[in-house]
């Protein structure tokens, strides 16, 4: 009876022994195989991980390579710019300075024409001043007369075409009257030009001096001292 109950206990501990070895076997067998599963995971998600960080550099250095050629283009195109606007503000410099310099010419042109101008005045007015006062009465008759004989000279040689005498009106201001001869040559003169007869109307003038002036419509002939003295002094300039 002893014998059979050891048996029996025997029996049913290598009966527990093989259902806990045929257990463990199978969560052995499960665990290592969801290892597998899992390491390949891990091995393909790695070569993905590698592809993909592949990708992100290769993309990177694109980037970078792009982004550098972008940037040499715009150093080039502001150096370009930059070396443009250098030439322009150059330029513009440059014309700046030669129109000062035109200017400056300009100006000092102008001051020494008008002082020019001025002093010619001046000599022109001391001139007669000293005429007038040096003169005789008799001596101022006799340049009158030679002055106006010399403008009567002037007029006949003038072309027809120069001349025009609205209502046939000629005003003639000289500082002496005209002599009859002088007169009469003048009116036929004028006359003969303008193919009309005309009336002269004669207005004396002392500050004259010598020589007379003929106005006729928009046509004035100055033949006074004055003019021909300024005539004179132009043609020393």
């Amino acid at each position: 009876m002893l014998v059979n109950l050891l048996i029996l206990q025997i029996i049913t501990f290598i009966g527990v022994v093989l259902l806990l070895r045929f257990i463990f076997t199978r969560h052995l067998k499960s665990a290592l195989s969801r290892l597998n599963a899992l390491h390949g995971e891990n091995l393909s998600k790695e070569e993905e991980l590698k592809e993909e960080l592949k990708r992100v550099k290769e993309q990177s250095e694109a980037f970078i390579k792009q982004s550098r050629q972008e940037a040499e283009l715009i150093i080039a195109e502001a150096n370009k710019n930059a070396q443009r606007i250098r030439m322009d503000i150059e330029e513009q410099a440059r014309s700046q300075a030669e129109k000062i310099i035109s200017d400056s010419r300009i100006d000092s042109e102008k001051i020494q024409k008008e002082a020019l101008k001025n002093i010619q005045g001046q000599s022109i007015e001391l001139a007669l001043r000293m005429i007038a006062e040096l003169l005789t009465e008799t001596d101022k008759v006799a340049l009158q007369y030679e002055l106006a004989n010399g403008i009567i000279e002037e007029i006949s040689r003038l072309p027809k075409e120069q001349f025009s005498v609205p209502g046939g009106e000629v005003n003639i201001t000289s500082s002496f009257p005209l002599l009859e001869r002088q007169w009469n040559k003048i009116k036929s003169i004028l006359t003969d030009k303008s193919g009309s007869p005309v009336n002269l109307n004669q207005k004396l003038d002392p500050k004259i001096i010598g020589g007379l002036i003929v106005e006729m419509g928009g046509m004035v002939i100055d033949g006074t001292l004055r003019n021909r003295l300024q005539r004179v002094a132009e043609g020393f300039k």
